[in-house]
């Protein structure tokens, strides 16, 4: 059964949320009038939600779990213990790709998987050898793609990777292939690398999205302060051809955008573009970003420069899900709504499980 309340691709998503921010009200305080979707939240003013009040009661989610199983379970793949949604995208013919990291118990022995799907619910591995190339030169754990697009002359793989030499950080690297089961192959050197020391991004960049613009490309990615910081922040690169990459100054998504659950430290961008807007679902955390995750939403109207508040709540509902908590997310496009691969962490590996945009559970 589809999620009713669905959050249409055609329809501005903030006069949505503001409505359905009104429907808590009477469970809720007076909260700050620049909330989401308020005539005081633009583009260039993202939503100020980090002071409201708590509701009395508990706000409904944004994602829902579907189904009562993993959609990628570690099983499918030999000495697993451990699976990351890396990069999802739909191909022109509605098929899903993804490309999903499978870890084992000893460090360094990661392996990268390619799954098609047609719902996004039943996954079959497709052989790739190629991708055990990406990863060459590259220290623990290896390759990471996070972000892969469909283009006119090919695909092309954005992934982090630090090289063996340095062991520590991480770069942006690209990746192309004539198809999406490769053959790929990878640039000779990084086409984004962590800031000089003292900047916002100098201890290492993880998780670029790259959206299509009509000037080129438009990238997002986390970024640390240095290799042992526990906060951090998202970054915004814009490119003509996908590979010379000018970055900001200056993070363009900072902790406490929608409130306390994402007070200390914003990463894992996963932002997917729609006929009016950029929409990102991130991780969030309240304490350091070694610790437990949730998942925030927010928009953009002006191509990722600035960004607002799409609900001012842990976005996922996880109330089905085994004791745990979220590690990684990916999203992407499912049909006419938003969903997310999340990678679930209880006390002996992880999971891959789907979840749909609605208001209500599937």
């Amino acid at each position: 059964m589809e999620p009713s309340g669905v959050f249409s691709f055609s329809v501005p998503r903030r006069a949505l949320v503001a409505a359905l921010v009104g429907t808590l009200a009477a469970c809720q305080t007076p909260a700050a009038t620049n909330a989401p979707g308020s005539a005081t939240a633009t583009a260039s003013q993202p939503s100020a939600v980090a002071g409201t009040a708590e509701p009395s009661e508990s706000p409904p989610a944004l994602f829902h779990i579907v189904g009562t199983e993993p959609v990628i379970a570690r099983s499918k793949f030999a000495d697993r213990g451990a699976v990351l949604p890396g990069a999802v995208t739909v191909g022109a013919d509605g098929t899903y790709h993804a490309w999903v990291i499978a870890f084992a118990d000893t460090p360094g022995t990661q392996e990268v998987h390619y799954l098609t799907s047609t719902d996004g619910v039943a996954w079959t591995e497709a052989e790739d050898a190629s991708l055990e190339g990406v990863s060459d030169g590259l220290g623990n754990p290896g390759a990471m793609p996070t972000s892969v697009l469909e283009e006119a002359d090919g695909w092309t793989m954005y992934l982090v990777g630090t090289l063996a030499t340095e062991q520590q950080g991480g770069d942006i690297w690209r990746a192309t292939a004539p198809a999406p089961g490769g053959p790929w192959t990878r640039t000779k050197e990084p086409v984004v690398r962590r800031g000089e020391a003292g900047s916002w991004d100098a201890g290492g960049l993880d998780f670029p999205a790259v959206v299509p613009t009509a000037t080129g490309y438009t990238m997002f990615y986390s970024g640390i302060e240095s290799t042992t910081t526990t906060g951090g922040a998202i970054g915004r690169a814009t490119s003509t051809d996908g590979i010379a990459w000018t970055k900001g100054d200056a993070p363009v998504l900072q902790p406490g955008l929608c409130g306390d659950f994402d007070a200390r430290a914003v990463h894992q961008p996963r932002v997917i573009s729609t006929a009016d807007n950029l929409v990102m679902a991130y991780a969030g955390y309240a304490e350091p970003a070694d610790s437990r995750a949730v998942v925030g939403y927010a928009d953009s109207l002006d191509e990722g420069v600035t960004w607002g508040c799409e609900w001012p709540y842990p976005g996922l509902d996880t109330t089905t899900l085994p004791d745990g908590f979220v590690h990684t997310i990916a999203a992407f496009q499912r049909a006419d709504r938003v969903a997310l691969l999340v990678e679930w962490l209880t006390g002996d590996g992880t999971d891959i499980w789907l979840a749909d945009l609605g208001l209500t559970a599937p």
